[in-house]
């Protein structure tokens, strides 16, 4: 079933004992196709994106356990500069 031909036959539908049920997951159904809306055929492919945002997200945990790294070395050398400071 498509849009257009649930739009034909709403009223029949409608009237269905578990018809609101039947219609969320139609309505769901639609949307995780990209039936509910025009697709704009210069997107970018899902698996595309999906591999950019994995690589993002492997260069942000570079940098924060870089980061990290650095706030330890910092820690530890106040640290040691503290105690041989007697504090």
């Amino acid at each position: 079933m498509n849009a257009e031909c649930l739009l034909a036959h709403f009223e029949q539908i409608s009237e269905a004992p578990d018809a609101l049920a039947r219609l969320r997951r139609f309505i769901l159904d639609l949307a995780v196709r990209g039936k509910l809306v025009e697709q704009d055929p210069e997107d970018e492919p899902a698996e595309e994106q999906l591999e950019r945002i994995t690589l993002a997200k492997l260069s942000l945990g570079r940098k924060e356990r870089a980061i990290r790294k650095k706030r330890r070395i910092h820690q530890s050398s106040h640290s040691t500069m503290s105690s041989l400071m007697g504090g």
